[in-house]
């Protein structure tokens, strides 16, 4: 019954988002998809096109709901009962008042399963973007897939429809699944910026790049309006400061076996001492135990400390780093060692739900004020990690 009311609810977004897309007909329509680097890269495009075009985007909201209230000019916050059904009230309220006009519509699109409603064709019954960019695909929701090659195969669904496709040359899965024949290859790009950034934004300035050039700008526009407009979102390798004379490179948001990878690379670029907090990376079904056994050993490489954070990390992490179930216990542990911090540089990443290594960072802020460009911190999300550790400490004595 539950299931029924959620799909039914789902085409009732689904219905009211492409009446409001009639309103603008004339629009261009961008999806971007891979397994990592979607948010980063639509902020990328944006940073690029905004001063040209007027533009409209979903950042972060690239599910089968979000995608729809994206569209409407609605966004859930509390995601209880009560929201929901303010959300249907004001839906067909919203599709009358809402008369936005722009040229572009940038639309990061996820998927979660091979099945719908969290699948790529679910999603292409919404809306189907003319301009297509394929980013990556990695090992991230593999729980409900069968395979790297199936998460592939659904991702590029979106490529294949689209007119024109603008795909990573470098990925063996993007290049084997996309057979749209008006492919465009882009090339990674880096650009100067306030601090130091690991490489895999290159990945995202080069889609950027290729989908502006396209669209007609030349490269030394598009190289100033990244450098002068581009933003990290919230926890995404930001570098902020920490007590005792340290740096932390904040990338708490999410975590998978490539983006792991890639900040441990980053890491090992700066100075020694190095501490590496890697929490669990959720979500990657059989291949949990390999995925977390190797970067355990890339983590030795890449760091002096290595603390882990979480159950898979703990079940499969070697005994040359200290283990934690959860982020508390860990923040407590670098606060009573001082010694450890002075001067290092600390690397944290994590995956979602549970782990929540952006409260570890909080605690190590050196100015409580920048606790605002850390994810996760509207008054849902501090509720949800609040009643987390109540539940989890209440269940421990």
């Amino acid at each position: 019954m539950r299931q029924n009311l959620s799909l039914l609810f789902l085409h009732y977004l689904r219905f009211l988002a492409k009446l409001q897309l009639r309103k603008n007909p004339h629009a261009i329509i961008i999806g971007i998809t891979g397994s990592a680097g979607k948010t980063s890269t639509l902020l990328a495009c944006e940073a690029v096109l905004k001063p040209h075009f007027k533009t409209k985007s979903n950042s972060g909201s690239n599910s089968e709901s979000g995608i729809p209230l994206s569209i409407l000019g609605l966004k859930i916050t509390d995601f209880s009962y009560l929201d929901w059904f303010k959300i249907a009230l004001l839906a067909p309220l919203k599709l009358l008042a809402n008369w936005e006009k722009y040229d572009l519509l940038l639309l990061e699109m996820g998927i979660d399963s091979a099945s719908p409603p969290k699948n790529m064709d679910y999603l292409l019954t919404i809306i189907k973007p003319q301009i297509a960019i394929f980013l990556n695909v990695t090992a991230v929701h593999q729980q409900n897939f069968t395979s790297l090659d199936q998460i592939a195969s659904e991702k590029a669904k979106l490529a294949n429809q689209a007119k024109i496709a603008i795909v990573n040359p470098n990925d063996p899965l993007v290049i084997k699944y996309t057979t749209n024949p008006h492919r465009l290859f882009f090339k990674p790009l880096k650009i100067p910026y306030r601090h130091p950034l690991p490489s895999v934004y290159q990945l995202s300035f080069g889609a950027a790049s290729a989908l502006a050039n396209h669209l007609g700008l030349d490269s030394k526009t598009i190289s100033n309006n990244l450098t002068k407009y581009f933003r990290l979102p919230p926890s995404r390798s930001s570098i902020l400061r920490g007590i005792h004379h340290s740096a932390i490179i904040d990338s708490s948001y999410n975590s998978s076996p490539l983006a792991a990878q890639e900040m441990l690379d980053f890491l090992k670029t700066f100075s020694p001492p190095r501490i590496a907090v890697l929490g669990d990376m959720r979500e990657l079904g059989p291949s949990s135990p390999s995925a977390h056994r190797q970067l355990y050993q890339t983590a030795l490489k890449s760091s002096d400390i290595l603390i882990s954070v979480g159950p898979e990390t703990t079940k499969y992490f070697g005994p040359k780093s200290r283990k934690f179930t959860y982020w508390w216990q860990a923040a407590d542990f670098l606060q009573s060692h001082p010694e450890l911090i002075e001067k290092a540089t600390i690397l944290v990443k994590g995956s979602q739900n549970t782990i929540y290594l952006e409260e570890l960072v909080k605690s190590l802020l050196q100015n409580p004020s920048d606790s605002s460009k850390l994810c996760r911190q509207n008054s849902y999300w501090l509720k949800v990690k609040n009643n987390f550790r109540k539940s989890a400490t209440l269940s421990t004595k």
